[in-house]
């Protein structure tokens, strides 16, 4: 079929049935994507935390050496102290004369 034979309807409800079918398979794709990544994701913690527990038997640490290793310091500081002492106000000073 030619496109100058087709209503000017038809080709847009074609061109949208092909629109909607390009959508759905990129949502299929994506959801497709998502599953397999959780999926490898889980695998792979799996394997680090054998892993873990595997060098922490060897080597003997314990759930204290551990805490101790993980603990992270505070990047928080520490806030002056505000002066107790009353503030010039300058209206006391005598100006210099020249």
């Amino acid at each position: 079929m030619a496109t100058e034979q087709l209503d000017a309807r038809t080709l847009l409800a074609q061109m949208e049935a092909e629109r909607t079918a390009a959508q759905e398979k990129a949502k299929k794709a994506e959801a497709d994507y998502e599953a397999k990544s959780k999926e490898l994701l889980a695998k792979l913690r799996d394997d680090d935390l054998a892993d873990v527990v595997a060098k922490c038997k060897l080597h003997g640490f314990t759930a204290t050496d551990l805490r101790g290793a993980l603990k992270t310091k505070s990047t928080r500081k520490a806030t002056p102290r505000k002066s107790t002492a009353r503030k010039s106000t300058g209206r006391g000073k005598s100006k210099k004369t020249t």
